[in-house]
């Protein structure tokens, strides 16, 4: 089997990840210029995140961090 045709070309800068708050919803991570922004949901002052959320948000922070490494080494 040869090499994929389909791939990624740009890095990841956008993680969406499930949560709790008033009702259920999504929050964000994304990664600008070597900081990461961190979007709750709208009207949201906190998230509760349970031990699956709290793993695939683990993921992504650890994505995140790299990616704003790799923009500061640039």
């Amino acid at each position: 089997m040869g090499e994929s045709m389909i791939r990624v070309t740009v890095p990841k800068r956008e993680w969406l990840l499930r949560c709790y708050s008033d009702h259920e919803d999504v929050m964000s991570l994304e990664v600008q210029d070597g900081g990461i922004d961190l979007f709750l949901p709208s009207g949201s002052d906190t998230v509760r995140l349970e031990a699956a959320q709290i793993a695939a948000f683990r993921e992504a922070l650890d994505e995140a961090i790299a990616r704003a490494e790799a923009d500061l080494r640039g």
